[in-house]
């Protein structure tokens, strides 16, 4: 059975509650009225990229309060984590989706909303580049399609081209192909976290005057050795 309070102690109570909830306003009062994040909104490309994020509590009157921390989050941690070190936080891209970063200082919090978009799946044509090597050097392009795991195709990414033999042919930042000589390779075009590839043949095309001539010989005979110096006996020189 439980024991009745005294008077005393529930006269006692009173006064607590009171303060406390005198206290409540002035206390929230003391905390910023909001949170500005620099930027507002993050997109992310690559798995591993990081973004830095900014948080700056503000009060009342529009002031800065920087000396309010920031207790940071992530609602999904499987697209993307965020470290911090007091209002300064770096969000790391993981997964493909969207999370939101929340920067939370007391009772007021603020929301920036994260998406990170991954290519996994590159289509390049044509599937296979047959190349000639011309007096002026001209490129092949190709056409290159970047889709994300969802099936989207995805925009506005640079593709970068590689020939994995280089004696053959060499790629660019644009997609291009330039043949360097006669023979068979595969480029290789990179966009974000997936790749796409095509076989390249190269032939030579040039015209005589614009091949390397041949070489008969050798060519540092004539200077492997050099004739002796004059030697100098008196006055005069004597070979």
């Amino acid at each position: 059975m439980a024991r009745a309070r005294s008077p005393r102690a529930v006269r006692g109570a009173i006064p607590a509650l009171a303060l406390a909830a005198a206290l409540g306003p002035v206390l929230a009062a003391c905390g910023p009225s909001r949170i500005a994040t620099d930027p507002a909104s993050l997109q992310l490309t690559v798995r591993g990229q990081r973004a830095q994020l900014h948080a700056t509590p503000m009060s009342r009157d529009g002031s800065e309060m920087p000396r309010e921390a920031c207790t940071w989050s992530s609602s999904d941690e499987r697209v993307a984590t965020v470290t911090a070190k007091h209002n300064d936080a770096t969000v790391h891209a993981l997964g493909h989706g969207k999370t939101v970063v929340r920067c939370a200082v007391g009772g007021k919090s603020v929301d920036v909303p994260v998406l990170v978009t991954l290519v996994t799946r590159v289509e390049v044509q044509p599937r296979t580049l047959v190349l000639r090597v011309l007096d002026e050097p001209a490129p092949a392009g190709l056409a290159v399609r970047a889709y994300d795991p969802d099936g989207h195709e995805v925009e506005g990414r640079n593709p970068v081209a590689r020939c994995l033999d280089e004696d053959v042919c060499r790629g660019d930042a644009r997609a291009q192909v330039w043949p360097v000589g006669p023979g068979d390779t595969t480029v290789v075009v990179q966009v974000g976290d997936a790749r796409g590839d095509a076989s390249v043949h190269v032939v030579d095309a040039r015209s005589a005057a614009a091949r390397p001539r041949s070489v008969k010989g050798n060519p540092m005979e004539r200077i492997a050795d050099p004739p002796p110096r004059a030697r100098k006996t008196g006055g005069a020189a004597t070979p």
